[in-house]
């Protein structure tokens, strides 16, 4: 592999990654939608088949909407976009999501 190629891609690699924080950022938004505490909500990634909970995934906030990855194979699980009068959900990475009812 050329050394520029690979300089690059450690540059991607450490700009996505300083830009990156857990899944718990997103917990306010997320119980203000599901009325429940979201980041214990078990999740597997149907890419590589992860386990985890919401609140262990890769969170990425600067973007037009919110985006939750993966962290084992880098996989976008959930995508929220949130505009004045609709939340737009995409979950289509998750293979499940098991969410806590209320108490």
């Amino acid at each position: 592999m050329d050394m520029n190629m690979i300089d690059m891609s450690s540059m991607l690699i450490e700009d996505a990654s300083s830009r990156m924080l857990d899944g718990n950022a997103m917990a306010g938004l997320l119980y203000e939608l599901f009325d429940v505490e979201m980041t214990i909500a078990s999740i597997e990634c149907a890419s590589c088949g992860r386990h985890g909970e919401v609140g262990s995934l890769w969170a990425f906030l600067e973007s037009p909407g919110y985006v939750l990855r993966c962290p084992s194979c880098q996989n976008i699980i959930l995508r929220l976009t949130v505009t004045p009068d609709q939340v737009y959900l995409d979950a289509r990475g998750a293979a499940y999501m098991r969410i806590p009812k209320r108490a």
